[in-house]
C-alpha cells in the first residue's frame, strides 16, 4: 500500500504555509474516529482555498489523488454551497458530522462543517413527519403479511421499516441518520436523547428485526415510538393511521 501518511504531511505543510489555503480537514472514517482504522483504510482530505487562489494551486493539490488518497480542493464559496439541503449532494452531509477542522485560518471552516453535519432546523419537522409516516406504513404492511402467513413479505417490510425509523428518530433531534458504517458507533458515542430504551437494548432489538423480522420485537419498538412521537407533538401523523391493522389500535 502506498505511503499516504507522507502525502498527508506534505498537504498539511502546504496548507499551513500557503496563504491561499484557508482550511483542511479529514473526511470519512479518519475524520470521525480512530476506531475505524485498519491497514486497508484510505484517507479522505478536504482542502479549502481562498476564492482568489490560482487554478495551479488546486491542480497541484488534486495531483496527490490516488486509490488510497482521496483529496478534494474547494474554493471557500464553493465549499459553503456544497451539500446544501435540497441539493443533489445532501446525502453527503453526514460526512461532516463530528469532524474537526485541522486547519481553519478564518474560524469559519468549522462552523460550516458543523452546519452541514446537522439537519437544518427549518426542515426537521418535515423530515421527521415523512420518515415517521413511511415507518408506520412499513410496519403496517409487515403486520398484515405476518397475519396472513406471508412471512417472507413480512420480513422484507420489517427490514425496510428500519431506515425510516432511524431517520425519524434522528430528525426529531435535528440530526442526520448516520451511514450504516457508523450505526453502532453513533448510538454509543452520541446517544439519542429521546430514545425510549437503553442503547444496548435498542441495538439488540434492531438487529433482531433485521435478522428475523420478529414481529413481537417490531411491536415493542413500534409502541415505544408511537408513544414518543405523540409526546413530541406528532399526533396528526399517528392519528392518520387510526383503524389500520395493528398500527391504528
Amino acid at each position: 500500500m502506498e505511503d499516504i501518511e507522507t502525502k498527508y504531511q506534505a498537504i498539511c505543510k502546504e496548507s499551513t504555509e500557503n496563504e491561499n489555503v484557508l482550511g483542511l480537514f479529514l473526511g470519512g472514517s479518519r475524520g470521525k474516529s480512530k476506531d475505524f482504522l485498519t491497514k486497508y483504510s484510505d484517507m479522505d482530505v478536504y482542502v479549502i482555498l481562498s476564492d482568489s487562489a490560482p487554478d495551479e494551486l488546486k491542480q497541484k493539490i488534486e495531483s496527490y489523488k490516488s486509490e488510497y488518497f482521496e483529496i478534494r480542493a474547494y474554493g471557500f464559496d464553493e465549499f459553503k454551497n456544497y451539500a446544501v439541503w435540497g441539493s443533489d449532494k445532501e446525502w453527503d452531509r453526514y460526512n461532516f458530522a463530528h469532524n474537526i477542522a485541522i486547519v481553519d485560518k478564518t474560524g469559519e471552516i468549522q462552523k460550516i462543517m458543523d452546519e452541514k453535519g446537522t439537519l437544518p432546523k427549518e426542515v426537521q419537522k418535515k423530515v421527521a413527519t415523512e420518515a415517521l409516516d413511511s415507518y408506520i406504513n412499513q410496519v403496517y404492511r409487515s403486520a398484515k403479511y405476518f397475519r396472513d402467513g406471508n412471512n417472507v413479505s413480512g420480513y422484507l417490510d420489517a427490514t425496510e421499516s428500519l431506515p425510516y425509523l432511524m431517520t425519524a428518530l434522528y430528525a426529531l433531534e435535528g440530526r442526520l441518520k448516520p451511514y450504516n458504517k457508523y450505526f453502532e458507533w453513533e448510538l454509543r458515542n452520541y446517544p439519542l436523547k429521546f430514545l425510549p430504551w437503553s442503547v444496548e437494548e435498542f441495538i439488540a432489538d434492531y438487529l433482531d428485526i433485521l435478522k428475523t423480522g420478529n414481529f413481537d420485537t417490531q411491536a415493542k419498538i413500534f409502541r415505544g415510538i408511537k408513544k414518543l412521537f405523540i409526546e413530541k407533538g406528532f399526533n396528526e401523523s399517528i392519528d392518520a393511521w387510526k383503524g389500520y391493522h395493528f398500527v391504528g389500535k
